[in-house]
């Protein structure tokens, strides 16, 4: 699993972990999102906001880390809906 190493001194329980696991599919599926937004882009401007988007999702999930509870407890809140205004969705 992606940056889920036990820090020094300390370690994370079974239930960060699955936390953890679901963030990371939750910014995965955004970032798929992004790609199949970005070859249907219609213009050179939302190509380039949507990869600058992109980019900082993948920053993101770069820095994630499993015992960073606010952080995946918020990717996990507020992401779904993200997600469904990525892909377009209405609520």
């Amino acid at each position: 699993m992606r940056n889920a190493i036990p820090q020094p001194g300390g370690g994370f329980t079974p239930e960060q972990a699955e936390s953890f696991g679901d963030a990371c599919s939750l910014l995965d599926a955004v970032i798929a999102a992004c790609s199949a937004r970005i070859s249907a882009a219609a213009s050179a401007d939302e190509t380039e906001q949507l990869q600058a988007e992109q980019e900082a999702y993948l920053h993101e999930r770069r820095r994630l880390a499993v015992i960073d509870d606010a952080a995946v407890a918020r990717i996990r809140r507020d992401y779904p809906a993200r997600l469904r205004k990525v892909r377009g969705e209405n609520a």
